[in-house]
């Protein structure tokens, strides 16, 4: 994972409010740590589907991903 990345913080990914205070609250604050969830870890955190979609969507435009996704 490209260093710089990882250690942006999650408020630079186009994501919900809500998804955005859900990580914030669990101690998920640079998308290096998100990258390190699973969608199951996500959804354990009360994330919607559809907000655990858009997460992904945006961590494949930084060329990453969720823990056990290709």
């Amino acid at each position: 994972m490209e260093e710089k990345i990882s250690k942006q913080n999650i408020d630079r990914l186009n994501i919900s409010d809500n998804s955005i205070k859900i990580l914030k609250n669990n101690k998920v604050i640079t998308i290096g740590q998100l990258c390190k969830k699973s969608k199951n870890d996500l959804r354990k955190l009360d994330i919607v589907q559809f907000d655990i979609k858009k997460i992904e969507t945006e961590l494949q435009l930084l060329g990453l991903n969720l823990k056990n996704s290709l």
